[in-house]
């Protein structure tokens, strides 16, 4: 007979896909590009600082940072692969679009 037992310690894990959100954008945008690296998944940047700070984000926001920056979504998610190389994800060039004058 099998007994099934609660997997109880998986709130931990849950904060450090947020640690590793924010270890992906620093290494593609840069310690100040967190405003870009929201612009390009299509958020604000408050929502984004958000998940920064420690809200989980959804499995589609996940999904679409492993998309832009080239990390794996497993790594995102549970940090498999262990041995995955952050530091091999390549810089994303450019600049945010600035706001047209209305003069």
């Amino acid at each position: 007979m099998i007994i099934l037992t609660p997997q109880t310690h998986l709130r931990g894990d849950y904060a450090l896909i947020c640690v590793r959100l924010k270890q992906v954008r620093m290494q593609v945008c840069g310690r100040r590009g967190q405003s870009k690296f929201a612009y390009l998944m299509g958020l604000s940047p408050s929502t984004y600082n958000y998940y920064e700070k420690g809200r989980v984000p959804p499995v589609e926001v996940l999904d679409l940072a492993s998309k832009i920056s080239g990390a794996p979504l497993l790594w995102l998610l549970r940090g498999e692969p262990e041995n995955f190389d952050l530091a091999a994800l390549p810089v994303i060039p450019g600049d945010l679009p600035t706001r047209m004058s209305t003069t």
